[in-house]
């Protein structure tokens, strides 16, 4: 495997929509990764992030059930994290589950925080198969994060139906609403939280659900919604991310090129990424 004593970051993708299926979400998310890529070439500026990157290629989904095809990418993503800083470009949003598990294998003492950027709670019990809106629902479950660990962020209340409310007020579950969001608060409120996960987290992870900005800068996402926070308000919250020495790891879901517009979306998540690493 190549030295990666010179590089300060690594990328992986999981080119995995499967999960999409079992809610019935529109398919197109596995050529995430591949759309990533072609927007993150094109960007340049006085940091050549580029040059320090150490690509690990993508998870092409293995298995015949959902179930099999996590195990695969857990195994998969653990045996590539690095002590760099990783960025995981999806993929259906069942992979910010994989992304955590991963990170836990790896290191089982660490005590491991979440911040969810996303219009939907993504709680949701299997099935009986987990499906894209499961993630978080199987993190807490299987104890890989502690509900007082986890934070949502920018939920849209008429996105998320009354079993998932009750699941996060079950588990006293920080949410930040969108409607806290808006004229300029979200990179307040961000600063707060991640404040909040770092005193008491080992480690933290960004995980970014594209369809948190709103549908007109954001198209290219399987369930766009006609609000959420701004390409602006992402990009400073990737930069407070950046900041953090307890953010090692930023997980982005749902790019879907499919319905993409111009690679608008595209061309946000490569941004995002590069705030955050710069």
């Amino acid at each position: 495997m190549e030295n990666v004593s010179s590089r300060n970051w690594s990328l992986l993708g999981i080119t995995d929509h499967s999960a999409v299926m079992n809610l019935g979400g529109r398919l197109g998310s596995a050529q995430g990764p591949q759309a990533f890529r072609s927007a993150w070439k094109r960007l340049s500026g006085k940091v050549h992030l580029t040059e320090q990157m150490l690509d690990y290629g993508d998870c092409h989904p293995v298995g015949s059930s959902v179930l099999e095809i996590h195990d695969h990418t857990i195994d998969w993503i653990a045996s590539r994290l690095t002590k760099s800083r990783s960025v995981i470009i999806g993929g259906s949003h069942d992979h910010g589950y994989t992304h955590l598990a991963a990170i836990k294998k790896n290191s089982p003492k660490k005590r491991i925080g979440c911040i969810n950027l996303d219009a939907h709670l993504d709680v949701r019990k299997p099935d009986p198969l987990p499906s894209s809106g499961s993630p978080f629902y199987l993190a807490i479950e299987n104890q890989i994060i502690r509900p007082e660990d986890f934070i949502e962020f920018g939920i849209q209340r008429q996105c998320n139906g009354p079993t998932l409310w009750n699941y996060i007020e079950s588990k006293s579950i920080d949410v930040v609403p969108m409607e806290n969001c808006r004229f300029g608060k979200a990179i307040l409120l961000f600063q707060e939280k991640l404040k909040f996960l770092e005193k008491q987290c080992d480690e933290v992870v960004i995980s970014l659900d594209i369809d948190c900005v709103n549908g007109a800068e954001a198209p290219g996402v399987s369930a766009p919604a006609p609000e959420g926070l701004t390409s602006s308000d992402l990009l400073a919250i990737m930069n407070e991310a950046g900041r953090s020495k307890k953010v090692q790891s930023l997980g982005i879901f749902e790019l879907n090129p499919i319905y993409d517009i111009d690679q608008r979306t595209a061309r946000l998540c490569a941004a995002a990424v590069w705030h955050f690493l710069s």
